[in-house]
């Protein structure tokens, strides 16, 4: 009878062993997705403000110096600083690609609606 006991104590011990592992389990993989999406918008959100501060450079045209002095108040770490810079320049080399994308399939659609306007000479109709 003891045997009894011990052995159902032993049996929820262990299924409570199991819950534990599963659930620290579910917790873990959690995390990493958490901390991947994370990674995710804040490279995201370097390159936004990357792609900002070299149109604000480009669009006030500041000297190095006067950039650097702009930039100064962020308080951005030299890696921090190039990885925006970095991230932002291909933000904006994305964006350029993008516009002309869409100024292609702009200009493609125009053409195939004119020509789709255009009367049709046809041979033979009797214009003459």
């Amino acid at each position: 009878m003891r045997r009894a006991r011990k052995s159902t104590a032993q049996k929820r011990t262990a299924r409570r062993l199991g819950e534990f592992e599963r659930l620290v389990g579910r917790n873990l993989r959690l995390a990493h997705r958490v901390l991947e999406r994370a990674e995710q918008v804040a490279q995201r959100c370097y390159g936004k403000a990357g792609a900002a501060m070299l149109e604000a450079k480009i669009s006030s045209a500041m000297s190095e110096e006067g950039f650097a002095a702009w930039l100064a108040p962020f308080e951005l770490s030299q890696d921090r600083l190039g990885q925006c810079l970095e991230l932002g320049q291909v933000t904006l080399d994305r964006r350029k690609a993008d516009a002309a994308e869409r100024e292609e399939s702009f200009r493609r659609m125009v053409k195939e609606k004119v020509e789709s306007n255009q009367p049709r000479n046809l041979a033979g109709s009797g214009t003459a």
